[in-house]
């Protein structure tokens, strides 16, 4: 007796101590949450009274609100461009706040898995009160869900508090993905060596990018790829109006610098964008070759006209010299 009573408590200990690993069978943590910073990485918009969007994304659980909510004037929070993955087995939608939670709120999904290309229900207390401090759901069909749609209609007194939205989604992400990268205050922390703001801009040596990328220094790459809108072969086509030499001419003496180019108080004061000056720099390249070519005819032409001239010079220099027959 005493050793079947042993054996059950160290199995009770075991069960009680023992860890549940997770899978995408049952919930996971906020680490999961593929909205992290969602202002920067995908599509969000409001419609009707405002909140502070990227706060709702930070994982900051800081708390804010929006007043004059109604049935008639819900807010409506619409994130899209969220990565193509299907939820599988598991993936849970929700939100929280520290205050004031909603008591009325609809929540949806845009479902594109099969070409369904449907909006499905998560969530539908429109109707019903919801009185907690935040709110968990799985995902009742399972899809791939690239738009989410979070409507609030009712809250205390036409206010509604929220501390964060989120899509659990173990398929689609790895813990924290999203949330350390782009978020202003961890890079800011180290200096101005790095340095990152909610916007999305990154700075590297420079306090306050107004890029996506700014760099106050040299940068060493093995291979830049530059995208441009256009090319500059139309130089080559015949109803491109190419300048005369004389024209080209004028112009430097005019003004200093070449047609099409900028100049050197506009390069000095701006910059150069890479894409668009090697396009400038080809097409003065094209245009060279063109006038290059016309040249070439002429000599050409020279040569020829020569040739032919120096020929009829030595037949009559022939015949001058030739003594006369009697």
């Amino acid at each position: 007796m005493k050793k079947i009573i042993l054996l059950l408590s160290i199995t009770i200990c075991q069960l009680l101590t023992g860890q549940v690993l997770t899978t995408n069978r049952n919930p996971v943590g906020m680490e999961h949450n593929i909205l992290f910073n969602a202002v920067t990485r995908y599509t969000v918009t409001q419609e009707g009274p405002a909140i502070t969007l990227p706060g709702l994304f930070d994982g900051s659980m800081n708390a804010y609100y929006m007043a004059g909510v109604t049935p008639t004037t819900p807010t409506t929070i619409l994130i899209e461009g969220l990565p193509g993955y299907h939820t599988q087995a598991g993936a849970w939608v929700g939100w929280t706040t520290r205050y004031l939670p909603a008591s009325r709120f609809k929540i949806e999904g845009y479902d594109t898995y099969n070409s369904a290309n449907v909006w499905r229900v998560i969530a539908d207390y429109s109707a019903v009160d919801y009185v907690n401090p935040s709110f968990s759901v799985a995902i009742p069909v399972a899809g791939v869900y690239s738009k989410l749609k979070f409507t609030f209609y009712n809250g205390q007194n036409g206010n509604v508090g929220l501390s964060e939205l989120y899509f659990i989604h173990p398929e689609a992400t790895s813990p924290y993905s999203g949330l350390l990268v782009p978020a202003a205050n961890n890079w800011k922390s180290v200096g101005v060596d790095l340095v990152a703001t909610n916007s999305g801009n990154v700075g590297i040596g420079i306090n306050t990018p107004k890029n996506k990328l700014d760099v106050n220094g040299t940068i060493h790459s093995r291979e830049v790829k530059v995208d441009t809108q256009n090319w500059s072969d139309y130089v080559f086509k015949k109803e491109y109006d190419l300048p005369t030499l004389e024209e080209v001419e004028k112009h430097i003496n005019e003004k200093g610098y070449l047609i099409d180019m900028p100049s050197e108080a506009e390069v000095l004061k701006d910059g150069i964008n890479l894409g668009e000056m090697n396009v400038k720099l080809l097409q003065k390249i094209e245009e060279l070759t063109l006038y290059m070519i016309e040249i070439n005819k002429k000599v050409n032409e020279l040569q020829v006209n020569n040739a032919k001239l120096m020929k009829e010079n030595k037949i009559f220099q022939n015949n001058i010299s030739a003594p006369e027959t009697k």
